[in-house]
């Protein structure tokens, strides 16, 4: 194992933020999450794996709450049956069992292009026997991870700390756009070393790729395609605060700053959950519209996307330059991807996958098997029908929560919305071009921020000390006075 130069800064900020707070580990946590292309930790033993800032920061989130009871035990509570994280819980537990059982039930009873890595750090491009491989493991650690994130977030959310957590939120996306405008000055000053101490993780960097004419925009990540999904899902949460008034500065200027690095990151995945997501915000804005509930911000939306935009491109045809620009990008992202090479190596991925999920008798081929280009193909490849329904069920009961209200906090609500819709366009992007079944930690945050808004808060009992000095539960603990951490 190698701890690369960034580890240790994480490490540092890891055990400065625990010490300091629950919910400040859960805000530098957050940021953690934007490093999509380094690599904290270099693990060779492993097949050339990396263990990523956020999945090193997420052990501290860990400390942090294990050291404080109070949010320990309402992290545990948002995942207790009947709560819609039970369900979460049951789908990553289902997921992991998969990985260390199905891959040997079925080995050898289909061909696979598996997601392990070899020893030079690269994926097989010919397809192989099914059999176990480090990727079981590895996946499986990651979806662990993912079910911790989600209890701690819901957690939070329950205690009251929703409004930190979606700030910490809006800060990260103001971050994710900073690095997409470094991605680009950097691309054409000739200066895209800038970024090189961020893209030191084993995996491929398609970080000077132009389609159309157009820089791909990828920011802090590897690929353009990763970067539409996590700015995406930014944009919407953004976006549906600023919708609903939510009661902070920036909300909006993100929003529209992410919304252009969306429309020009030349990301066919992006484009499309993008058009299905502002299409549901569009229907949603509607309907607080007819309910009496929309304010200005909603009629302004609704009259620039129905309006303003359709005027826009009317206008651009009259340009002829702008317009062909415009019509080459599209038809390089659109027209012309299933027919490009990676169109095709994605086609076949998909199809070898569905093909596997009928050779394995719909059990699945187990979690970190297959390699898909969907997330769709690759809950039913993996996990076969029963980990699909599973996860269906988990976002039945999100969605449920979500037109329940039962919260009676305005704010909570709005975050709570807020947070949905951004789960939602990750869950879209994933099913265009998702590699595995495992979503990643800003699904698992903004999820958890939505389960948590949705679900009553926990009650604050007057012998609690989070109720007895609530000034105390955002200040640094001392561990000379108290073996255990009761603030947040």
């Amino acid at each position: 194992m190698t701890v690369e130069p960034i580890g240790y800064i994480v490490i540092l900020l890891g055990v400065l933020a625990s010490y300091h707070s629950s919910r400040m580990a859960v805000a530098t946590l957050c940021l953690a999450m934007l490093f999509g292309a380094a690599a904290a930790f270099q693990l060779p033993s492993l097949g050339g794996n990396s263990i990523q800032p956020s999945h090193l920061m997420l052990f501290f989130v860990l400390i942090s709450v294990c050291l404080r009871p109070r949010v320990l035990d309402a992290a545990l509570k948002s995942i207790a049956y009947p709560s819609t994280g039970f369900w979460f819980a049951a789908y990553i537990i289902f997921s992991i069992i998969s990985a260390f059982f199905l891959p040997r039930i079925f080995a050898g009873a289909t061909l696979v292009y598996s997601s392990a890595r070899d020893a030079s750090s690269t994926m097989s491009t010919v397809a192989s026997p099914l059999q176990p491989g480090s990727s079981n493991f590895t996946l499986s650690v990651y979806m662990f991870g993912d079910l911790i994130c989600f209890a701690i977030v819901a957690g939070l959310a329950r205690l009251g700390q929703a409004r930190f957590v979606a700030q910490a939120l809006i800060a990260t996306a103001a971050a994710c756009f900073g690095f997409a405008i470094i991605d680009i000055v950097g691309f054409f000053t000739n200066q895209s070393q800038l970024l090189d101490i961020i893209r030191n993780a084993n995996y491929t960097m398609h970080t000077g790729e132009t389609i159309g004419g157009f820089k791909r925009i990828v920011g802090s990540f590897p690929e353009a395609s990763t970067y539409g999904a996590v700015a995406l899902a930014f944009f919407s949460f953004t976006l549906l605060l600023w919708l609903e008034r939510f009661p902070g500065r920036w909300a909006g200027a993100t929003a529209l700053c992410l919304g252009a690095t969306v429309l020009f990151c030349t990301s066919t995945a992006a484009y499309v959950a993008g058009l299905l997501i502002v299409s549901l915000v569009i229907l949603f804005s509607l309907k607080q519209l007819v309910s009496g509930r929309a304010g200005a911000s909603h009629a302004s939306f609704l009259i620039m996307t129905l309006l303003l935009v359709p005027c826009t491109i009317v206008g651009l045809m009259l340009v002829p330059d702008a317009w062909a620009a415009l019509t080459d990008l599209a038809n390089a992202t659109f027209a012309d991807k299933l027919d490009s090479q990676s169109g095709e190596e994605r086609t076949a991925w998909n199809t070898l996958a569905l093909i596997s999920f009928i050779d394995t008798g719909t059990f699945g081929a187990g979690l970190g098997t297959v390699r898909t280009s969907s997330f769709l193909a690759a809950l039913l490849s993996n996990l076969g029908i029963l980990g699909t329904l599973l996860f269906a069920l988990f976002l039945y009961k999100l969605l449920s929560a979500a037109s329940a209200s039962a919260y009676q906090d305005r704010q909570q609500n709005i975050i709570g919305v807020a947070a949905l819709f951004a789960s939602i366009s990750q869950i879209i992007s994933a099913t265009i071009a998702g590699s595995s079944t495992d979503l990643g930690l800003l699904f698992s945050i903004t999820a958890g921020l939505a389960a948590g808004c949705m679900t009553a808060a926990l009650p604050e009992t007057a012998t609690s000390p989070f109720a007895a000095n609530r000034q105390a539960s955002e200040a640094s603990p001392s561990f000379m006075k108290t073996p255990m951490l009761p603030g947040l």
